[in-house]
């Protein structure tokens, strides 16, 4: 089966085999970004894919959209052109077989519930960090999705209520994602860097690089002291939206994903200790705060576990 996980900045994919193990892992980025080049774009990379290793049976993708739980068009997606597309037509049209489609966000939670950091697992939030901030829940065993398949988007949950614009297409302020992405880490980065020339991070936009998420990330882990603390107040702003989560839907274990996991403990130590003080004591004392186990390759991963699922429910 082959999974996709389409993100705001790359797409990655991968061949799992029968037993569930990755034979062949395959990664580009975006090039032009109208709609039916983002298509042709996603069908272009399952062909791609597909050479390295033979025909395969079905196709899943997961993508940073609300995803309908019945068929039909996608009304809103944040990072890509989707909305009015009815992806799953359109890539079992071109692709000639079966296609299962869900958010990004629920297919790496699936992964994680099949062979990652959540099995075992009843109650689970997941976020996954990256160029904005996506949600899945696993309710009593089951992942949640709501009245129309659109439940959980957690990165929109306002933390501030005066807080600054969030990103996208998304009309609110104040959300966890304007303030604890990859986005918003890279934005305050930027601002730094205007703000001091001399400092690491002003020195590399002085040289010409990007501002981004991962360069703070970069530099932060190789112990620029700017940079870590850049992290830790975005990993506060975290914390306040863990507090939430936590509060809500009391779950055994919160897991975060997606690029900027890759700060460990320099973001989830400062968003634990905001969780500690805000959370309900009954419920802080047995949620954990835990990485991604699959890391990258999650959304991938479950979204070639729901193309399988799809082929037995056709059998």
């Amino acid at each position: 089966m082959i999974g996709i996980d389409a993100g705001g900045t790359k797409i990655l994919g991968v061949v799992l085999d029968p037993n569930r193990a990755v034979e062949h892992e395959l990664r580009t980025t975006w090039r032009e970004r109208t709609t039916d080049a983002t298509v042709e774009l996603l069908i272009e990379f399952c062909r791609e894919l597909e050479k390295a290793v033979g025909e395969v049976q079905a196709f899943g993708f997961g993508l940073p959209a609300l995803v309908p739980s019945a068929r039909g068009a996608i009304p809103y997606s944040t990072h890509l052109p989707l909305e009015g597309v009815d992806f799953r037509v359109r890539a079992a049209q071109a692709l000639g077989r079966p296609v299962a489609v869900d958010n990004d966000v629920n297919c790496a939670l699936r992964g994680e519930v099949a062979m990652g950091a959540a099995v075992d697992r009843q109650n689970v939030v997941m976020l996954t960090l990256g160029t904005g901030i996506g949600g899945a829940l696993l309710l009593d065993g089951q992942l949640y999705r709501g009245a129309r398949g659109f439940a959980a988007e957690l990165g929109h949950i306002p933390i501030a209520k005066d807080g600054p614009p969030c990103q996208g297409k998304c009309p609110g302020r104040g959300c966890l994602e304007a303030l604890a992405s990859g986005g918003a880490l890279g934005r305050a980065a930027r601002e730094l860097a205007e703000r001091d020339p001399e400092s690491t991070l002003g020195q590399a936009l002085l040289a010409g690089a990007e501002i981004d998420g991962a360069l703070v990330t970069d530099l932060a882990l190789a112990g620029d002291r700017q940079a870590q603390a850049l992290i830790a107040t975005v990993g506060e702003h975290l914390g306040v939206g863990l507090a939430a989560f936590a509060n809500a839907f009391d779950p055994e274990l919160i897991l975060i994903g997606g690029g900027l996991a890759r700060a460990g403990e320099l973001l989830l130590g400062p968003a634990r200790r905001v969780l500690e003080q805000r959370a309900l004591p009954a419920i802080r004392e047995q949620v954990q705060v835990e990485l991604a186990g699959l890391g990258e390759r999650a959304g991938a991963i479950g979204a070639a576990i729901m193309a399988a699922e799809l082929c037995a429910r056709e059998e």
